[in-house]
């Protein structure tokens, strides 16, 4: 079975406005979470990246010191 269009439909057809306006607000919603998780994701890693530099430097400085306390041969 075909559909046969009606061009009096497609001549009078507009679309929704208000149906286009809250499919716009609903992608802004999408893109303003989307764009609040990246910048949390990169607190996050950043604070992350952070504790593990100072971790790193100071293990390095405990060995340093452990180092230097041995007696020379």
């Amino acid at each position: 079975m075909e559909h046969k269009a009606n061009k009096d439909v497609e001549d009078s057809w507009e679309s929704s406005t208000r149906g286009e306006q809250a499919w716009k607000e609903a992608t802004d919603r999408v893109a303003s979470r989307n764009a609040d998780a990246r910048k949390a994701g990169r607190t996050e890693r950043e604070a992350y990246e952070r504790e593990r530099d100072d971790a790193r430097r100071t293990a390095a400085a405990k060995r340093e010191a452990k180092l230097r306390k041995r007696p020379t041969p």
